[in-house]
């Protein structure tokens, strides 16, 4: 991951395969912080490191599927 780091605002929309579809409740400025994500009514924390990585292109790949 490049030392650049784009802010990801709230509301932003995530998915997990084990969680299913979710958005952010919390802006991440930084990848070393922990933002809250919201899936089916349940609030997780989870890192942004994890947000970025995996959960923001997960839903980009599944929405370019479609």
């Amino acid at each position: 991951m490049s030392e650049e780091f784009k802010v990801i605002p709230p509301t932003t929309k995530v998915y997990c395969p084990e969680r299913g579809e979710g958005w952010t409740l919390t802006g991440i400025t930084g990848i070393d912080e922990n933002a809250s994500v919201m899936f089916s009514g349940v609030r997780y924390t989870i890192s942004a490191k994890e947000i970025i990585g995996s959960l923001l292109p997960n839903y980009e790949a599944k929405h370019k599927a479609e």
